[in-house]
Order: structure tokens, then C-alpha cells, then sequence
């Protein structure tokens, strides 16, 4: 973990050299309560990567936050998604071999919980990009696919989204209906996705789809597949106005005999991926993590009251 710490300390020094901003917890203009930067249990490394992202954030993503929500545009998306890439927190959970930061889920927490306190909608799109798609594949994927897709999405050259809900399976996502139908050496799909986050800016996506309509359970018969901006087949619609989180591009995904090569499929195609459709199932069924975020958040603020 210190070889990665240090690489990602590299790659902030040119801005974490200026001067420190003076009671800066206290200071945080875009969060509504102060943030005790020593919560028991974090490392100095740890304390050090949240309080560089929050300084970097204040300067390059805050000031903009308020008009991203009112435009529902993120006008500088890309430069800013290499901003990120950059300073090595879009690959924080990948291999430094592929350009990450080989670092731990604790250190993605705080980096999105940083960035989310500047601008939700920029941090939803940071987590469809940085653990629904980059993660998944650095669990999941086969060698090749690592190193086809991680370098670039980790640069922050490419957006990476995840398509799992359609407009009938949301949370139940075993009823889904977008068919994958394998045809020699390639998958046909045809279907659609909805509300997917990243969905109309994104180059890479993980687009789940039902391989076995007859099999029992129904989560058996689905496979995930990669797919690529520009395959025939693939279009996406005009991107959704939402009533929040704006600014975080959704649309709906169009597949009409979308033709996928068959080493981009890797969920029944390779033993690992059963345990990613498994994790996603149990956590789709125990609720939003929204929800439990709000009930854990009520029981640890009970001890202060």
C-alpha cells in the first residue's frame, strides 16, 4: 500500500505544494457541516489523500457545481475526467501494472465522498465510472480485456458506465429483456437499457443481458458484456433531464442486432464472474445503498444526541 501511496502522491505534487488553506476544515464552502479530517481509524496517508482532493475539488469542481446542476451540462467533463486520471483516482482500486493507484475501497470512499460533497451529480458519475465499470472488469476481466480497456479508463481518456436496469427491472434485474443471442463467434443483442449514468458520454460499457431465458434461477441465464461507443448496433437516446442529480449525463440504451465479439462477454463465459452477477443480486435485494446509508447514518448520530 505505501509503494501505491506514494505514486499517488507523485502525481498531486504539483498543486499539493501551495500553500495550505488556512482552518480549512472549518472553511469547506461547499459542505453544510465541518468534517473532522481525524476520524479514528484513518491512516495519515488516508487523511492526506482526503484533504488533497477536497482542496483540489474546492478549486477545480465546486465553483462550477452550481451552474452544472442549473445547465444540466458538464461543459469541461472530459478535461476534468483527466484532471482526475492525472491524479491517479479513477484507477484507485486497479493495479498499478495498468495505471492505478493499487489502493483499497476505503481510499475510493473517500475520494467519491470528497468529490460528492462538491457536486453529487459529478461524484455519481465518478462511481458508475470509477467501481461499476473499472472495478468490475479489474475483478472480473480476462487478462486481455485489462489491458484493452483499464489503461485508457484509468487515463481518464475514456468514460466507463455500467447498464444493468431497464424500464421494467430495475431493482428486480432478473426480469430484465435485453436478449443476447450467441451466433458463431459473436453475441447479437437487441433490447434496451434505461436510466444508465455515464450512458451518454461513456466509450466503454458493462451492459448486462439475458443469455438463457429458461434458466432456473433466472440469475443463472445472465451474462455481461463489454461494449464499445460506435459498434454497430448501438446507439443511445437523448440524454434524460432529470429532476436531480444533473449534470450526471442518463439516457436510455438502444441495441438492434448489436454485434458483440464473444471474448467480450465474461460473466458465464469465465468461472470469476459469477461472484460479481451474485454481489450485484444481494445488493439490489437488501435495498438502495442509499437507504442503508440513511439508516446507518441515523443509528451513529444517535450516540452524539
Amino acid at each position: 500500500m505505501a509503494t501505491a501511496t506514494r505514486l499517488l502522491g507523485w502525481r498531486v505534487a504539483s498543486w499539493r505544494l501551495r500553500p495550505p488553506l488556512a482552518g480549512f476544515v472549518s472553511q469547506r464552502a461547499h459542505s453544510l457541516l465541518p468534517v473532522d479530517d481525524a476520524i479514528n481509524g484513518l491512516s495519515e496517508e488516508q487523511r492526506q489523500l482526503r484533504q488533497t482532493m477536497a482542496k483540489f475539488l474546492q478549486e477545480h469542481l465546486a465553483p462550477k457545481a452550481q451552474e452544472i446542476d442549473r445547465s444540466n451540462e458538464f461543459k469541461n467533463l472530459r478535461e476534468f475526467w483527466k484532471q482526475l486520471g492525472n491524479l491517479g483516482v479513477l484507477g484507485i482500486t486497479a493495479p498499478v501494472q495498468y495505471g492505478g493507484s493499487g489502493l483499497g475501497y476505503l481510499e475510493h470512499v473517500l475520494v467519491m465522498e470528497e468529490i460528492s460533497r462538491a457536486s453529487g451529480a459529478v461524484g455519481l458519475s465518478y462511481g458508475a465510472h470509477s467501481n461499476l465499470c473499472i472495478n468490475q472488469l479489474v475483478r472480473n476481466g480476462n487478462e486481455a480485456q485489462k489491458e484493452k480497456y483499464l489503461p485508457k479508463l484509468i487515463s481518464g481518456e475514456y468514460i466507463g458506465a455500467l447498464a444493468m436496469s431497464e424500464p421494467n427491472a430495475g431493482s428486480d434485474v432478473v426480469s430484465m429483456k435485453l436478449k443476447a443471442e450467441k451466433k458463431g463467434n459473436h453475441y447479437i443483442l437487441n433490447g434496451n437499457k434505461f436510466w444508465i449514468t455515464n450512458g451518454p458520454d461513456a466509450d466503454v460499457l458493462i451492459v448486462y443481458a439475458k443469455t438463457d431465458l429458461a434458466a432456473v434461477p433466472a440469475s443463472r441465464g445472465i451474462t455481461a458484456f463489454i461494449v464499445e461507443k460506435g459498434m454497430p448496433g448501438f446507439s443511445t437516446s437523448k440524454k434524460l433531464d432529470k429532476l436531480g442529480m444533473r449534470g450526471s449525463n442518463t439516457c436510455e440504451l438502444i441495441f438492434e442486432d448489436c454485434k458483440i465479439p464473444g471474448g467480450n462477454g465474461y460473466i458465464n463465459d469465465f468461472p470469476m464472474g459469477r461472484f460479481l452477477r451474485d454481489a450485484k443480486l444481494y445488493e439490489i435485494g437488501a435495498g438502495t445503498s442509499e437507504v442503508r446509508r440513511l439508516v446507518i447514518g441515523r443509528a451513529f448520530n444517535a450516540d452524539f444526541h
